[in-house]
């Protein structure tokens, strides 16, 4: 499904850290009130490396909940997400400081999220052909995926072009104004209401865009003797918050991120150190050790 040699691993991290946060043990050492988190990010990165052996990878992580430049436009923008506590924001750090380390470039932001680093990368490595293999759960980034690209939830879900399109029944490209019409409850976004998810994917297989919905809503009112006239009045009713909405889950090219891809090249002395400061166990240094001897 894809060529290691010509393709660029883009993880969407935030995502991983959380889920290690969430299910590891408590891992408790004498600098740091929990590790847990980092410990299985890091395994989970050391795990990755051996498994698909890449060429080209990059790390994306969220740190702009509050100050993303969509809170301008919408001031609610993810005000239902709880901030991440000191412990946790620690081990974000960590995440990072170990990715560095082993050369792996990683980005983050405090007005643009993962999502829109992710989606910079993609644009650049398809002008250059390489193709992307996007590393998520997140389904808002169906919308980056070109005819060459693979979403990856590295489990049970690995989905092509063709098959985002054949499940969503219209192209990946027009996730943005799907979501425009039917909300998104987990970032915040208020959509057109009473438009839910079946309604709003006849309108975007039938019209494509929003723009095309909204210039043919007179004929919308007409179509199926007169089954879409309320639909229709929904959409004209709340066409200011419609338009937002696709504002907010549209993403955005960052003009500062520039680098597509970097060759792992770990600092074994570094990495090292590193683990026995955070407090990581001999077991962890022991794996790591042997995992840099085999680079």
């Amino acid at each position: 499904m894809f060529n290691k040699n010509i393709s660029s691993f883009l993880i969407d991290a935030t995502g991983f850290v959380l889920k290690y946060w969430f299910t590891m043990p408590q891992i408790k050492t004498k600098n740091f009130e929990s590790i847990s988190a980092f410990v299985g990010f890091s395994n989970f990165v050391r795990r990755f490396l051996v498994t698909q052996n890449p060429k080209y990878i990059c790390f994306a992580f969220d740190e702009s909940l509050g100050t993303c430049f969509r809170n301008k436009i919408f001031k609610d923008y993810k005000a239902n997400r709880p901030t991440a506590p000191d412990e946790l924001k620690i081990q974000f750090s960590l995440c990072r400081e170990l990715l560095d380390i082993i050369g792996i470039k990683n980005y983050a932001s405090n007005k643009y999220e993962a999502d829109d680093i992710i989606f910079t990368l993609c644009d650049t490595n398809s002008r250059k052909k390489i193709q992307n293999i996007v590393i998520t759960n997140d389904k808002d980034l169906y919308q980056v995926i070109n005819e060459k690209d693979i979403w990856w939830n590295l489990a049970n879900k690995k989905f092509s072009f063709n098959d985002i399109k054949s499940n969503l029944g219209f192209s990946p490209k027009y996730f943005p104004d799907f979501q425009a019409l039917t909300g998104d409850s987990v970032d915040n976004v208020p959509g057109a209401p009473g438009i839910g998810k079946v309604t709003a994917s006849f309108l975007i297989k039938k019209y494509k865009t929003l723009d095309g919905i909204f210039k043919n809503y007179k004929n919308l009112k007409l179509l199926d003797h007169g089954k879409y006239s309320r639909v229709a009045d929904i959409l004209i009713k709340n066409e200011k918050i419609i338009y937002m909405s696709k504002k907010l889950v549209t993403l955005s090219i960052i003009d500062e991120i520039k680098l597509s891809h970097i060759r792992v090249s770990p600092d074994h002395r570094k990495l090292r150190k590193f683990l026995m400061k955070v407090g990581a166990s001999k077991k962890t240094i022991e794996v790591w050790d042997k995992f840099i001897s085999c680079q």
